[in-house]
């Protein structure tokens, strides 16, 4: 299958993350759940897979080759955004892809505390994020961005590789 049919079908799905993995048939990540779906997938389909996302993010192996693994982010219009991490695992080419919705989502809807949220009032300090891969910490993140944009007269600097979230400027400029 294609891989940008494979990322349509993890969009249908509302699926958080695709694995392609060697030994493994494509898998979806949804609601916690991995539903693997097909064929096993051979080290030549996932080598495949990893070159067609790179044609698809219109990017370089370089990095990749120098390093043994790369992580970007890229956007396919009318679809979504997505960001990729492409390592060696066990001597194949493997890659996570995690689905990134255009649109961030109603803070009350996946349950951000309004305490968290009021970080964006605050001036002056450090506020640290911490958690597991998945566990909603870039998305936090770009709510607390999201409400000082919407509320607040700032220059808001974020520090992100890859990009995840892309702001538009509203009250503030990001």
């Amino acid at each position: 299958m294609p891989l940008i049919d494979i990322l349509k079908e993890a969009v249908s799905r509302e699926a958080s993350d695709v694995l392609i993995i060697a030994g493994l048939p494509v898998s979806y990540k949804v609601n916690g759940r991995i539903d693997r779906v097909g064929e096993r997938l051979f080290p030549d389909h996932t080598q495949a897979l990893s070159e067609e996302l790179y044609d698809l993010a219109k990017r370089s192996m370089d990095r990749f080759l120098e390093t043994g693994d790369d992580d970007f982010s890229f956007s396919i219009v009318g679809l979504s955004r997505f960001r990729a991490s492409v390592m060696k695992q066990r001597g194949s080419l493997a890659a996570v892809i995690r689905i990134v919705r255009f649109d961030l989502p109603n803070p009350a809807d996946i349950h951000i505390p309004e305490t968290v949220l009021n970080i964006a009032s605050m001036k002056k300090g450090m506020v640290l994020v911490t958690g597991a891969a998945g566990s909603g910490k870039s998305t936090t993140l770009a709510c607390v961005i999201d409400r000082i944009n919407q509320t607040r007269n700032a220059h808001v600097i974020t520090l992100e590789d890859p990009i995840e979230y892309l702001h538009h400027h509203q009250k503030s400029v990001v």
